[in-house]
């Protein structure tokens, strides 16, 4: 009796790429409390998911196709998720990673992303794919990263600079280059890199919502000054406050 034929990568890869999965991505839509979405490279969502539409408050998958994180997130993170879609489009993956975001309704909340890029029949990389799972309460017993949770709710409250890697690795029990490597591992930057991104993305915000001088922003955010903060604004989000506040101002009136 012949013996079966053991499939090869290549059997395999043919027989994906015969399949019509329109039918599977429905699967997509069972997931609760993960969003799963698919971008094209110039950013537009070309497939969502229901967690993704109620999160966005969006009634159907119709509504999200061709719009972009700047139709759906505040500027400031939607000029994060940018970025992160040049890398990816890059090669780059983003996996497992512990971030804080702030959705439609402005209100932060703790997720663990994945990203990644989509090629296409030559091989080229044109579409970016992500999920984004809602993480547990950071003082829950659920959170997944329990021991730098202390350290990641000081962060998440503290606006100014007060905070040093040695300070924060002692509320967590651990040394400092314990305390440093455990955070790049699951947040993929440095603890001080994080806050710093975190105190901006609150400037960011502030510059749009409030009447307060961008001196007055950037003394309450802690930078030592406004010359201070325009420098390390630029650097993240590729433009001065006074022109970030002047465009953003602008798209939110009536």
């Amino acid at each position: 009796m012949n013996a079966k034929r053991i499939p090869t990568k290549n059997d395999i890869a043919r027989l994906i790429s015969e399949l019509d999965l329109t039918e599977t991505l429905l699967l997509l839509d069972c997931l609760r409390g993960v969003q799963f979405w698919i971008k094209d490279a110039n950013g537009r969502y070309l497939r969502v998911n229901q967690t993704f539409q109620l999160d966005y408050s969006l009634t159907s998958m119709a509504e999200a196709n061709g719009k972009t994180d700047h139709d759906l997130s505040p500027p400031w993170i939607a000029e994060a998720f940018r970025a992160d879609d040049s890398l990816v489009l890059r090669g780059q993956r983003i996996v497992n990673r512990i971030e804080l975001i702030s959705g439609y309704d402005r209100v932060l909340r703790w997720y663990q992303t994945n990203k990644l890029p989509l090629r296409n029949h030559r091989g080229d990389f044109v579409a970016t794919a992500g999920i984004a799972i809602l993480l547990p309460d950071l003082k829950g017993p659920s959170f997944p990263l329990p021991q730098l949770a202390p350290a990641l709710e000081v962060m998440q409250d503290e606006t100014k600079t007060s905070l040093t890697n040695s300070g924060l690795a002692k509320l967590v029990g651990l040394s400092v280059s314990a305390f440093e490597r455990q955070f790049r591992l699951h947040l993929h930057t440095s603890p001080m890199q994080f806050h710093r991104k975190l105190r901006l993305a609150r400037a960011a915000a502030s510059l749009i919502q409030s009447p307060n001088s961008i001196a007055e922003i950037a003394q309450r955010f802690g930078f030592s000054d406004q010359a201070h903060l325009s420098r390390q604004f630029k650097e993240v989000y590729g433009s001065t406050p006074s022109f970030w506040r002047d465009k953003h101002s602008k798209s939110r009136q009536p």
